[in-house]
Protein backbone atom coordinates (compact mmCIF):
# COMPACT_ATOMS: atom_id res chain seq x y z
CA UNK A 1 0.00 0.00 0.00
CA UNK A 2 1.44 3.28 -1.28
CA UNK A 3 1.95 5.91 1.60
CA UNK A 4 0.23 9.12 1.66
CA UNK A 5 3.15 11.33 1.41
CA UNK A 6 3.93 8.96 -1.80
CA UNK A 7 0.43 10.15 -2.95
CA UNK A 8 1.58 13.54 -2.40
CA UNK A 9 4.61 13.74 -4.47
CA UNK A 10 3.08 11.65 -7.48
CA UNK A 11 0.18 14.09 -7.10
CA UNK A 12 2.52 17.06 -7.47
CA UNK A 13 4.90 15.28 -9.97
CA UNK A 14 1.99 14.59 -12.32
CA UNK A 15 0.68 18.63 -11.65
CA UNK A 16 4.17 19.10 -13.02
CA UNK A 17 3.61 17.30 -15.50
CA UNK A 18 0.44 18.68 -17.02
CA UNK A 19 2.66 21.62 -18.54
CA UNK A 20 4.19 19.07 -20.60
CA UNK A 21 1.62 19.65 -23.97
CA UNK A 22 3.02 16.46 -24.84
CA UNK A 23 1.25 14.13 -22.68
CA UNK A 24 -2.59 14.29 -23.34
CA UNK A 25 -4.83 16.01 -20.69
CA UNK A 26 -7.28 13.16 -20.79
CA UNK A 27 -4.51 10.79 -19.44
CA UNK A 28 -3.48 13.67 -17.07
CA UNK A 29 -7.44 13.93 -15.83
CA UNK A 30 -7.25 9.82 -15.70
CA UNK A 31 -4.22 9.38 -13.64
CA UNK A 32 -5.03 12.57 -11.03
CA UNK A 33 -8.63 10.73 -10.51
CA UNK A 34 -7.17 7.52 -9.46
CA UNK A 35 -4.55 9.87 -7.71
CA UNK A 36 -7.19 11.53 -5.74
CA UNK A 37 -9.46 8.63 -4.84
CA UNK A 38 -6.38 6.79 -3.38
CA UNK A 39 -5.35 9.81 -1.67
CA UNK A 40 -9.23 9.76 -0.32
CA UNK A 41 -9.02 6.47 0.90
CA UNK A 42 -5.84 6.43 2.72
CA UNK A 43 -6.93 10.19 4.24
CA UNK A 44 -9.85 7.76 5.69
CA UNK A 45 -7.24 5.65 6.88
CA UNK A 46 -5.11 7.91 8.77
CA UNK A 47 -8.28 9.55 10.46
CA UNK A 48 -9.22 6.09 11.75
CA UNK A 49 -5.92 5.99 13.51
CA UNK A 50 -6.39 9.30 14.58
CA UNK A 51 -9.92 8.46 16.40
CA UNK A 52 -8.68 5.16 17.72
CA UNK A 53 -5.23 7.57 19.30
CA UNK A 54 -8.16 10.05 20.32
CA UNK A 55 -9.90 7.05 22.38
CA UNK A 56 -6.56 5.67 23.56
CA UNK A 57 -5.91 9.12 25.09
CA UNK A 58 -9.36 9.66 26.45
CA UNK A 59 -9.29 6.26 28.38
CA UNK A 60 -6.12 7.14 29.80
CA UNK A 61 -7.47 10.56 31.21
CA UNK A 62 -10.26 9.17 32.56
CA UNK A 63 -7.60 6.78 34.15
CA UNK A 64 -5.96 9.33 35.41
CA UNK A 65 -8.61 10.88 36.61
CA UNK A 66 -9.42 8.30 38.65
CA UNK A 67 -5.97 7.52 40.25
CA UNK A 68 -5.97 11.67 41.18
CA UNK A 69 -9.16 11.18 43.40
CA UNK A 70 -7.47 7.44 44.55
CA UNK A 71 -4.57 9.54 45.55
CA UNK A 72 -6.65 12.45 47.80
CA UNK A 73 -8.70 9.54 49.63
CA UNK A 74 -5.60 7.91 50.54
CA UNK A 75 -3.57 11.39 51.21
CA UNK A 76 -6.15 12.41 53.50
CA UNK A 77 -6.42 9.00 54.56
CA UNK A 78 -3.20 9.36 56.03
CA UNK A 79 -3.38 13.00 57.34
CA UNK A 80 -6.29 11.54 59.04
CA UNK A 81 -3.71 9.01 60.70
CA UNK A 82 -0.83 11.56 61.12
CA UNK A 83 -3.38 13.89 63.06
CA UNK A 84 -5.04 11.15 65.33
CA UNK A 85 -1.19 10.14 66.65
CA UNK A 86 -0.47 13.67 67.02
CA UNK A 87 -3.28 14.68 69.48
CA UNK A 88 -2.50 11.48 71.19
CA UNK A 89 0.78 12.23 71.53
CA UNK A 90 -0.01 16.08 72.74
CA UNK A 91 -3.18 14.67 74.98
CA UNK A 92 -0.25 12.16 76.77
CA UNK A 93 2.52 14.78 76.73
CA UNK A 94 4.61 12.54 74.91
CA UNK A 95 7.42 14.41 72.99
CA UNK A 96 9.15 11.52 71.60
CA UNK A 97 8.95 7.79 70.78
CA UNK A 98 11.87 5.71 69.58
CA UNK A 99 11.87 2.31 68.29
CA UNK A 100 14.70 0.45 65.95
CA UNK A 101 13.00 1.27 62.92
CA UNK A 102 12.32 5.01 63.07
CA UNK A 103 11.87 7.80 65.65
CA UNK A 104 8.47 9.77 65.82
CA UNK A 105 9.06 13.19 67.71
CA UNK A 106 6.70 15.89 68.58
CA UNK A 107 7.98 19.39 66.93
CA UNK A 108 7.42 22.32 68.78
CA UNK A 109 5.53 24.80 66.56
CA UNK A 110 6.79 27.84 64.40
CA UNK A 111 6.17 31.22 64.76
CA UNK A 112 3.72 31.90 62.24
CA UNK A 113 2.64 36.04 61.05
CA UNK A 114 -1.76 36.17 61.03
CA UNK A 115 -2.64 39.23 59.45
CA UNK A 116 -5.53 40.54 61.10
CA UNK A 117 -6.02 43.64 58.80
CA UNK A 118 -3.88 44.35 55.97
CA UNK A 119 -5.31 48.34 55.90
CA UNK A 120 -3.54 49.32 59.04
CA UNK A 121 0.35 47.69 58.54
CA UNK A 122 2.90 50.02 57.62
CA UNK A 123 4.00 50.60 53.87
CA UNK A 124 7.31 48.98 54.73
CA UNK A 125 5.84 45.82 55.19
CA UNK A 126 3.74 45.75 51.62
CA UNK A 127 5.28 44.48 48.57
CA UNK A 128 3.94 45.54 45.56
CA UNK A 129 3.95 43.38 42.66
CA UNK A 130 3.00 44.45 39.00
CA UNK A 131 2.66 42.85 35.94
CA UNK A 132 2.08 43.59 32.53
CA UNK A 133 1.19 41.85 28.99
CA UNK A 134 0.34 42.88 25.67
CA UNK A 135 -3.77 42.67 25.08
CA UNK A 136 -4.03 40.65 21.88
CA UNK A 137 -7.45 40.84 21.19
CA UNK A 138 -7.26 44.67 21.44
CA UNK A 139 -3.85 44.87 19.00
CA UNK A 140 -5.72 42.63 16.23
CA UNK A 141 -9.06 44.46 16.47
CA UNK A 142 -6.27 47.74 16.33
CA UNK A 143 -4.31 46.07 12.99
CA UNK A 144 -7.41 45.40 11.33
CA UNK A 145 -8.45 48.87 11.37
CA UNK A 146 -4.90 50.27 10.58
CA UNK A 147 -1.45 49.85 11.72
CA UNK A 148 0.03 49.26 14.97
CA UNK A 149 3.78 49.73 15.97
CA UNK A 150 5.76 46.91 17.38
CA UNK A 151 2.77 44.34 15.89
CA UNK A 152 1.55 42.81 13.21
CA UNK A 153 -0.66 40.10 11.71
CA UNK A 154 0.21 36.96 10.40
CA UNK A 155 -1.84 33.46 9.45
CA UNK A 156 -1.49 30.79 11.96
CA UNK A 157 -0.94 27.32 10.74
CA UNK A 158 -3.33 25.64 9.40
CA UNK A 159 -5.99 23.38 11.32
CA UNK A 160 -7.30 20.13 10.92
CA UNK A 161 -10.66 19.51 11.58
CA UNK A 162 -12.44 16.11 12.17
CA UNK A 163 -16.22 16.38 12.78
Amino acid sequence: MTALREISGQYLSLLDLANNDEIPIEAITDTLQGIEGEFKEKAVKVVEVINSIESDVSQIDAEIERLRARKKVITNRNQSIREYLMTNMEACEISKISCPLFTITLAKGRDVVVIDNEDELPDEYITVKTSTAPDKTAILAALKEGNVAGAHIEKSRPSLRIK
